[in-house]
């Protein structure tokens, strides 16, 4: 047996709406949040890898060209400072197991090479291969790092159509459910008033003497808006 009245029902429908649309006012919330701090964070994380690796290619550039300047003993080092200090900007930004494991590659191979250099005559060229498998090395790296900003990219995107989803049905499809619900209960509601106030005027015009009970259900329904009718419109 239904014990819910049509009363309860149209109070129920009218607080679905504020109550969805309050819920969904505090995902947008959210979302502008996150989408606001999102390019900051790139900046901070994917984009600093990234030029930490770009770094890194530069210096070893550097140092290759270095090595056949007048002063290739101090080009060398400086490059070879700078390139660590690259590499542990880079160890403070790794997003994945797979730049992890490039980064340290990198960094135990560039050990040895660089004790080599620092020895090495300018004209001896059997460090040249090491060098460039370095060189490699770092733009895998950087291929690494630059998937990294790509999928952050596509995260992105992803998080706004869901947003853009829970938008429209909370902000437009479940307010129209409901005004669709409310005014077919209300239809409802306002047939049966009609019906109950021509039923009411039958009795009364039957009733020489309408009882209390007429007369307060009479007062009932003109306080709801369905008063009797007037005399002077009637046919």
């Amino acid at each position: 047996m239904n014990n819910l009245t049509i009363v309860t029902k149209l109070r129920f429908m009218a607080a679905i709406a504020p109550a969805i649309l309050l819920l969904v006012a505090a995902l947008i919330v959210g979302a502008f949040h996150v989408f606001g701090t999102t390019p900051q964070e790139i900046y901070d994380n994917e984009y600093a890898a990234a030029r930490a690796a770009q770094g890194m290619e530069t210096a070893l550039y550097k140092m290759d060209w270095g090595r056949t300047q007048p002063e290739a003993s101090q080009i060398v080092m400086d490059q070879q400072r700078g390139y660590i200090s690259e590499i542990e900007v880079a160890r403070q930004h790794i997003g994945s197991t797979e730049q992890a494991q490039s980064l340290e590659k990198i960094a135990n191979d560039a050990r040895p090479l660089f004790d080599a250099m620092r020895t090495a005559s300018p004209s001896d060229d059997s460090l040249e291969p090491k060098l460039r498998d370095l060189q490699g090395a770092v733009a895998d790296l950087m291929s690494l790092d630059d998937a990294a900003l790509i999928a952050v990219a596509n995260n992105a995107e992803v998080q706004s159509r869901k947003m853009i989803a829970i938008t429209v049905v909370g902000l437009v499809v479940v307010p129209w459910i409901c005004f669709v619900v409310i005014a077919r209960l209300s239809g409802n509601l306002y047939k049966e008033l009609k019906a109950m106030r021509r039923r009411v005027e039958a009795l009364t015009e039957r009733e020489p003497s309408p009882s209390a009970d007429t007369q307060a259900l009479d007062e009932s329904l003109s306080k709801l808006g369905f008063p009797k009718p007037n005399p002077m419109l009637a046919e």
